[in-house]
């Protein structure tokens, strides 16, 4: 979806924000809805069709938090969600598995914001279609019987737009890697670029947002973030994705 098609709900108790980010996405032909906390917004979201949440995380009566986990809560796939706050405690792992895509300080940049929304309403093929990055990046390489096993198995869960992942190798947020998933029962051979979101090193696990997929594997792992049974960006662990017995 392209941003100027979008039906966008700005959410934060300061009136300065929320008409500047209003006025923003106004600007890039956006239909823009506001709201100065997390019940209304809710309000908003019921009476709306709403394709993206920008979102203060710290505001009075319900915080953007709160506001997100009842969006998720509907089973809704979309709306698509952004943080923009001065101050957060809300950990990457808990605001991905939450479905917030990204998270921004303020003051944010117009650029910034505008570039990041563009990003999350864009569908993952076309995303995920950009040319490999050639570097000498960090490498994982895991080998899988099967999709439908390491689902069952916890070894691996998909949401919208990364994974998580059982790795006994830690490695450091926000570092660029490439991956080779290999499913053998599904003749997958998944070949990426991505960014490691979190690390839970006493659980073992990563969670991955992906960058980029190879063309043969694309449509494969776009269909699964289609597909998920959950709203999360990055689940925050294969422990927590249900898996129905077909």
């Amino acid at each position: 979806m392209q941003l100027k098609d979008a039906s966008v709900l700005v959410v934060d108790d300061e009136p300065h924000y929320r008409n500047i980010m209003t006025g923003w996405f106004e600007k890039e032909g956006s239909r823009v809805l506001a709201a100065e906390n997390g019940f209304r917004a809710l309000e908003l979201i019921e009476k709306n069709e709403i394709n993206a949440i920008v979102t203060d995380i710290r505001m009075p009566e319900m915080d953007g938090t709160e506001l997100i986990k009842r969006v998720k809560a509907l089973g809704k796939y979309t709306p698509t969600a952004i943080a923009v706050t001065g101050f957060s405690d809300l950990p990457p792992r808990d605001a991905y598995d939450l479905g917030i895509e990204a998270q921004l300080s303020k003051p944010v940049e117009r650029k910034a914001l505008v570039s990041a929304l563009r990003k999350t309403l864009m569908d993952r093929e076309e995303l995920w279609a950009e040319a490999f990055r050639t570097t000498t990046l960090p490498a994982i390489t895991i080998e899988f019987e099967g999709l439908r096993a390491a689902l069952r198995k916890k070894k691996i869960a998909f949401g919208r737009g990364g994974f998580c992942m059982t790795s006994r190798t830690p490695f450091a947020e926000d570092l660029s890697i490439t991956f080779e998933l290999r499913f053998a029962e599904d003749r997958q051979n998944v070949s990426g670029q991505g960014t490691v979101r979190w690390n839970a090193v006493r659980e073992q696990l990563l969670g991955i947002e992906i960058t980029r997929i190879s063309a043969q594997a694309r449509a494969w792992v776009a269909d699964l973030a289609r597909s998920n049974r959950t709203v999360s960006f990055i689940p925050r662990s294969p422990a927590t994705v249900a898996i129905t017995e077909e």
